[in-house]
């Protein structure tokens, strides 16, 4: 991994007195929110084809060392070769597709299927077939895992992507410019510490929604709005990742109560219930934001990466059904920080997320309800929101252009050109046959008939 050119991360961008704030736009509809066949193309429009961050390269210890994913239903797991290289594969067997690791993590260098004995070295290729040795024409190399394309950036960052067509976009054009943004940012100075996740009963943009703007930080998030100037915070958009900068506090803050409630203590409009008693002074503490400007990236479609100088922390948004999403959060933390300065960054970073669950969950619950169709967003406050939405809307329709002139569904991550026979080609043409009688009346018996 290349040394970082600067330690710190660079402070927000002065504003430019020429801009003009001009008229904002309106979010995509609710029903983008919570139909599940717009999750469907989803999948296939923009998971199917976007790098997706999973972990970090420091995790991967020795050879054979590897974690298990999912995603939408794709399993998968990422190992280190003997080589020691980074390399995802699909996780199930060539055999009958049975998994090829069961555990979330694990150490390896022979993975064998518990079904019927096939092995895979770390390179996925097969090395055992028990009794197939003996058949003519089995070629193991044909019947190797298949693997997945892998990025591993220059801070040990790990993306994978599920695009197997001839149109797939590589990582340096799809996050250009990303990985020498990150080089404000020493990784190599911080060390793995713990994993948690969250279960979410709304839709994967309601997360992404507050994730791309703190508009909502001065009434939702009183600890960062502590710890930072939030009349400093900008969303910039850079392609299909989006820097947030904000200057942070150097000073001690004053320590802020958990239980506040923005809903009638709000620190952004002023008002809000009044004390009966008079509040004893607050006490002042060190920022647990920690000495530096913040470097938080989003990277398009469901990730962040979050670099604070006691600890960064990466967030995978995992979209489950249009109306239950998990967040999963792993968190590394500055080597040598002391035990107690640790738990005081979790608590600070777990205390932020936790304020954004329950505002997408009250906000989903309103978004299923009908009623709401659209909101009208800030031009500049919520400038982040804008374009992740103008993404997902560019990319969607396009894919299902191109499914409607193909006349089929397109799934980029199907592994294609595999027919093991002319046979199993057939059956796959009449399968297709067999499902799409019905959905277009003209065409109701152009399939089968009896």
């Amino acid at each position: 991994m290349a040394t970082p050119q600067l330690m710190k991360p660079a402070p927000p961008p002065e504003d430019n007195p020429t801009d003009k704030l001009l008229p904002g736009e309106h979010t995509l509809p609710a029903s983008w929110w919570t139909s599940p066949q717009v999750l469907d193309i989803e999948k296939r429009a923009i998971f199917s084809k976007s790098w997706l961050f999973c972990t970090h390269a420091t995790r991967f210890k020795k050879a054979g060392d590897y974690y298990a994913f999912s995603f939408l239903g794709m399993n998968f797991f990422i190992i280190k070769t003997k080589a020691g290289e980074i390399k995802a594969f699909h996780n199930f067997c060539r055999h009958r597709a049975y998994p090829v690791v069961r555990k979330q993590k694990g150490s390896s260098v022979i993975l064998g299927c518990k079904y019927h004995g096939w092995s895979y070295d770390t390179d996925g290729l097969l090395k055992k077939a028990p009794h197939f040795d003996k058949v003519e024409g089995f070629d193991p190399k044909a019947n190797s895992l298949f693997g997945i394309r892998t990025h591993v950036s220059r801070q040990g960052l790990v993306f994978v992507n599920f695009d197997n067509t001839d149109d797939f976009v590589p990582f340096e054009e799809f996050f250009a410019g990303l990985e020498d943004e990150m080089n404000e940012f020493d990784f190599d100075d911080y060390e793995y510490h713990m994993s948690y996740e969250l279960d979410g009963t709304f839709n994967w943009k309601t997360l992404m929604d507050g994730y791309q703007e703190c508009y909502h930080c001065p009434t939702a998030h009183p600890g960062l709005n502590s710890a930072f100037k939030m009349e400093t915070y900008k969303v910039v958009p850079k392609g299909n990742y989006c820097r947030h900068y904000a200057k942070i506090v150097e000073e001690e803050i004053e320590s802020v109560k958990d239980d506040a409630d923005p809903d009638v203590e709000s620190s952004w409009f002023g008002f809000g219930k009044k004390q009966a008693a008079k509040k004893a002074p607050a006490k002042k503490v060190e920022n647990p934001g920690g000495k530096f400007n913040g470097l938080w990236c989003y990277l398009f479609p469901t990730n962040g990466v979050n670099c604070y100088s006691p600890a960064w922390y990466s967030i995978r948004v995992l979209p489950i059904t249009p109306s239950r999403t998990i967040l999963q959060y792993d968190i590394y933390t500055k080597k040598g920080l002391a035990e107690e300065k640790k738990k005081e960054f979790v608590e600070f970073l777990q205390n932020v997320e936790l304020e954004d669950f329950n505002l997408c969950q009250l906000t989903q619950k309103n978004l299923n309800q009908g009623v709401y169709t659209t909101g009208y967003l800030h031009p500049l406050k919520e400038r982040g929101v804008l374009h992740y939405q103008k993404v997902v809307k560019d990319m969607v329709k396009k894919h299902f252009e191109m499914e409607l002139k193909a006349g089929k569904e397109i799934n980029p991550a199907q592994i294609g050109g595999k027919a093991q026979s002319e046979e199993a080609a057939e059956l796959e043409a009449l399968c297709s046959k067999i499902e799409c009688m019905g959905k277009n009346p003209a065409e109701e018996h152009a399939g089968l008939e009896w």
